[in-house]
């Protein structure tokens, strides 16, 4: 479709796949209003939206829309750097500064397309309560809660024109904490008294719907992307399962995973891990938020998943007390004690495969990783680092001479920042602990339970928990979704559950406890003071981690042999 309306410097050719066409047939009809776009991964559910978004604001001149996600670095990456490789004429009329397309027509006024996000409900209030778009589109919903959404469903309005006209076009993949809300509209067919089902519409995506992942082996066959989709839906499925390397990966996974993103399952969301514990809008706190939570006193510490091919994400948490006062003014809380507060707020994604659907930092070594995250923390907080929970293979895997652990050990000691420990790898307990912590913060510590925060800046910690799916062999756990592939939501939990179980749970005594009571017994047996220092030395030593080098002085360190 070519618009003939707008200014020719500008013009931009827009196709659509079949799926594509479906959602704009609905944006264009006047009855639903709440359009879903959802199903499994890698369906060009992203394209359709900048698609038919930009159809729209060219159909209707002088219109404005937007599109959302849930961080700046997520909506720039994935739509506003997309939409000007897609169509490079739009470089003309992009503002980088006010993040928008303005769209100018031969007489008139432009449309626009701005790109939004919103990291919280507060922030979805403050950009959508007083706003008015014509049409609004929502990557990635299903990290947007039913309460986010019907906010910004309140914004989709416009003066002079007809009921059913504007839309709120909502593309998810099968998880998230919205999903439950979505599975009710566009699956269950649960509505309220108040709502009419009519002005709901879905359209069910697949990987097969995508003719980009067979594009090469349809041109090696001979055939046309006509010749694709005229194939019945089971064809192309097993078409793209055995012809494309995408296709090939997503079904070369455990079968939950293959039911959730390669067949776009509802009934995948059976499995969801943390679907009863975790709420987002309890947990999730805005950045600034949590830096004016934190106190210089609280007890500070790292944990990471070493990982080479795979994602290797670092932690920073921090713990202390809220006096019921603070608990109202920090979280609007009412409680009647004290509570203790469990904070992860930072975070650092290094390593994994240059997939294009996930972010961080390609090959780096442990160097790299080790002073980057001296880099990440500020020079005052680095000695108020009480310990760094490393995964346990990082204490066996060698790079030349060293472990992992004891490199990384050493950029860290150099700054006063803890060696690594290794950490507890109880997965039973480690996944029990986490979902009892956000049970807690889900009641906002009403039972005067430990609760858990986490920065909204930790974008791949508050995406995987939701995707977090239970192994149907081994109920207690989750189930493993990364051997073979690197997947950041793997990657992303397992160090966020080294740092929580490791320090409030440990699953053994650790040494430096046992040193101190072996000390103990020796004093109360009324040992002499110099012999006393003498077994003080012998099992501080002891209760180093094996490898962890001898500190000489401030910041210096030197390797035992």
């Amino acid at each position: 479709m070519s618009p003939a309306t707008i200014h020719p410097l500008y013009n931009p050719l827009i196709s659509l796949q079949p799926k594509q066409g479906e959602v704009f047939d609905l944006a264009e009809s006047n009855v639903a209003t709440w359009i879903g776009a959802g199903g499994g991964r890698g369906g060009a559910k992203s394209r359709c939206i900048q698609s038919v978004m930009l159809a729209r604001r060219l159909a209707n001149p002088g219109t404005l829309g937007t599109i959302v996600m849930r961080n700046s670095d997520q909506v720039r990456k994935y739509h506003e750097d997309a939409m000007l490789r897609a169509w490079p004429q739009l470089n003309n009329c992009y503002h980088k500064g006010d993040r928008k397309l303005t769209l100018p027509f031969a007489s008139g006024a432009p449309s626009q397309i701005e790109f939004n996000y919103a990291e919280t409900l507060d922030d979805v209030i403050r950009r959508f309560r007083s706003a008015n778009y014509f049409d609004i589109a929502i990557d990635q919903a299903e990290q947007f809660t039913e309460e986010e959404l019907r906010e910004i469903k309140q914004a989709v309005r416009w003066p002079d024109v007809p009921e059913g006209t504007c839309k709120l076009i909502l593309a998810f993949n099968m998880g998230g904490v919205g999903i439950g809300f979505l599975r009710k509209k566009f699956h269950d067919d649960e509505f309220n008294e108040r709502e009419d089902p009519k002005s709901f519409a879905f359209v069910h995506f697949f990987p097969y719907d995508n003719c980009e992942w067979v594009r090469p082996a349809l041109q090696a066959d001979g055939l046309t992307v006509e010749d694709y989709y005229s194939w019945p839906i089971s064809r192309r499925r097993e078409y793209c399962a055995t012809r494309s390397d995408y296709g090939k990966a997503l079904v070369s996974q455990d079968d939950a995973l293959v039911q959730r993103d390669f067949d776009g399952s509802w009934d995948s969301l059976e499995g969801a891990f943390f679907t009863r514990s975790f709420d987002r809008n309890s947990s999730v706190r805005p950045p600034e938020d949590i830096k004016e939570l934190i106190k210089p006193w609280w007890e500070k510490w790292l944990s990471q998943d070493w990982a080479r091919g795979h994602y290797c994400i670092t932690y920073w948490h921090a713990m202390g007390e809220m006096s019921p006062s603070e608990v109202k003014r920090y979280l609007g809380w009412e409680v009647r004690y004290a509570l203790k507060v469990i904070v992860t707020y930072r975070e650092y994604v290094a390593g994994g495969e240059a997939a294009p659907d996930s972010g961080g930092d390609r090959e780096l070594d442990e160097e790299d990783i080790g002073r980057k995250i001296v880099e990440l923390t500020p020079e005052s907080e680095r000695t108020q680092l009480s310990d760094f929970f490393l995964s346990p293979d990082a204490f066996g895997k060698k790079n030349s001479k060293n472990t992992i652990a004891q490199t990384e050990g050493e950029i860290l000691m150099a700054s006063d920042m803890p060696y690594p420990r290794a950490a507890d790898n109880d997965l039973e307990g480690g996944w029990g602990l986490m979902s009892k912590l956000m049970l807690a913060t889900k009641r906002k510590g009403q039972r005067g339970e430990e609760v858990w925060l986490i920065s909204a800046n930790c974008v791949e910690l508050v995406a995987a928990i939701p995707l977090a799916m239970r192994d149907p062999k081994r109920l207690e756990v989750i189930l493993k979704t990364d051997i073979g592939v690197a997947r950041i939501e793997m990657d992303s939990l397992d160090s966020s559950r080294y740092g929580l179980k490791s320090k409030l749970q440990p699953g053994q005594k650790p040494k430096e406890v046992e040193a101190e009571e072996k000390l103990r017994v020796l004093q109360e047996a009324g040992l002499d003071e110099h012999s006393l220092n003498i077994y003080r030395i012998q099992y501080s030593q002891e209760a180093r981690v094996p490898d962890e080098p001898a500190r000489l002085g401030r910041g210096r360190a030197t390797r035992r042999t």
